[in-house]
């Protein structure tokens, strides 16, 4: 990559001694002006790839925008950059009253990166607020929600090539970065055409986790309290040092399952799921965030991107929907590149109350069927003997030829 003060420069603001040999040429790819996926795995510095060239540009007075899934994942980006004394701001349901300040500020090219979400950049608000000063990137962060979340609840997904179209002023169209871990090769082409990406370059990166271990257990015939105490058992095993996620696929067990732990590890728990008020969500998020609480309990409405280093255990005490929604949950944990482990509990029942939730979720049939061939997939990698991590890799479309040697099934084939 082309070094120069500048680049240097931003490279110090971020706090990077020493950028990573995958993080050049995506970087080198957005700042020549090209549109740029990239597919790699959690903690793998994808946030560095676009924050980088935008303050290489906010030298020259233009901004990015970064559009995220959730409140909780905007909140820690911009709170860990403004930490660094850069000048990143985000406009969300969450602080309305703070909108028109936070958009002169922008007009004046005191905000060099503004972080936001789809619905935020669908309101007139928003498009009267940037109307004569159009950002020169936007960034989709974890991308794979464009097709998973904006063809089941937020529409406004879909929404954003026509925002982003019209986001060209003159002969500039801003150039369009995409980042996720979870994207197979079918999902980054309907991404890049939903966005309306042109020609984008593309790095893949190995989205094996070497730190991983990947566990599983069949509780099927087991009754409720008996597969608490083995939650319980592999809290203690595996998450007795650092912190610990046990994902639930409702709000039913959430609340099952951190009851009974708190009379188990009691001041330490912590619970998030999507019928909570928002404040005391968020509350709850930020306690386990920043280390007051040890153990969250939650749906998937908890996690996504949040950068969290200490994860050592990532229970699921239900079967997740799809193999994208597992691999993405089990990211969380070793962020900070020391062992960590993941342990899918399953029975029978869980995938007959999948199916329920996909039938009854007022899904198009064609939707619904797609959805059901993914959970299809997962309750394979479940009750398969094969390695467990190849089997996760390859329905992600990366190709593997060696087992891991340390998942469930792998130490069952050496025994």
């Amino acid at each position: 990559m082309r070094t120069s003060s500048i680049t240097q420069k931003a490279q110090a603001q971020l706090g990077i001694k020493k950028l990573r040999k995958h993080q050049i040429k995506p970087i080198q790819s957005i700042l020549d002006g090209y549109d740029t996926m990239v597919i790699a795995p959690t903690s793998a510095g994808k946030s560095a790839i676009y924050q980088l060239p935008a303050l290489v540009m906010a030298e020259q007075g233009k901004w990015t925008l970064v559009i995220e899934p959730t409140l909780s994942l905007i909140s820690d980006q911009v709170q860990k950059l403004q930490d660094k004394g850069i000048n990143a701001a985000y406009v969300t349901s969450r602080n309305k009253a703070q909108h028109c300040a936070i958009y002169r500020r922008l007009n004046l090219n005191a905000i060099s990166i503004l972080y936001t979400t789809p619905e935020q950049v669908a309101t007139v608000a928003f498009q009267l607020a940037t109307w004569y000063n159009k950002p020169w990137l936007v960034v989709i962060d974890e991308a794979h929600c464009v097709l998973d979340w904006g063809t089941t609840f937020r529409p406004d997904y879909l929404e954003l090539k026509e925002s982003i179209a019209w986001m060209a002023f003159q002969s500039h169209r801003p150039v369009i970065a995409a980042f996720t871990a979870t994207a197979p090769p079918d999902h980054r082409r309907k991404i890049a055409k939903l966005l309306g990406m042109k020609k984008p370059n593309r790095f893949v990166m190995s989205l094996y986790r070497k730190n991983i271990t990947l566990l599983k257990e069949d509780c099927s015939g087991l009754n409720i309290q008996q597969r608490l105490k083995r939650t319980r058992h592999f809290i203690r095993k595996y998450g007795q040092e650092g912190r610990v996620v046990v994902y639930c696929s409702s709000r039913k067990y959430t609340d099952l399952v951190a009851n009974y732990l708190s009379e188990m590890f009691p001041h330490e728990i912590v619970k998030c799921h999507a019928y909570m008020e928002p404040d005391k969500r968020e509350q709850h998020e930020l306690r386990f965030i920043r280390g007051d609480k040890r153990i969250m309990v939650a749906t998937t409405a908890f996690g996504m991107g949040v950068d969290v280093p200490d994860i050592r255990l990532v229970l699921h005490f239900n079967l997740p929907l799809n193999v994208i929604d597992y691999y993405q949950q089990i990211g969380r944990a070793g962020r900070d590149g020391n062992p960590a482990h993941a342990v899918l509990l399953y029975a029978k029942e869980d995938l007959d109350l999948n199916r329920h939730i996909l039938d009854h979720g007022g899904y198009a049939p064609k939707l619904e069927k797609w959805l059901h061939c993914r959970l299809d997939e997962m309750a394979n990698v479940a009750a398969s003997d094969s390695c467990m991590m190849r089997q996760v890799l390859g329905a992600l479309g990366e190709e593997s030829s060696t087992n891991c040697n340390r998942c469930t099934n792998c130490q069952r084939a050496r025994r």
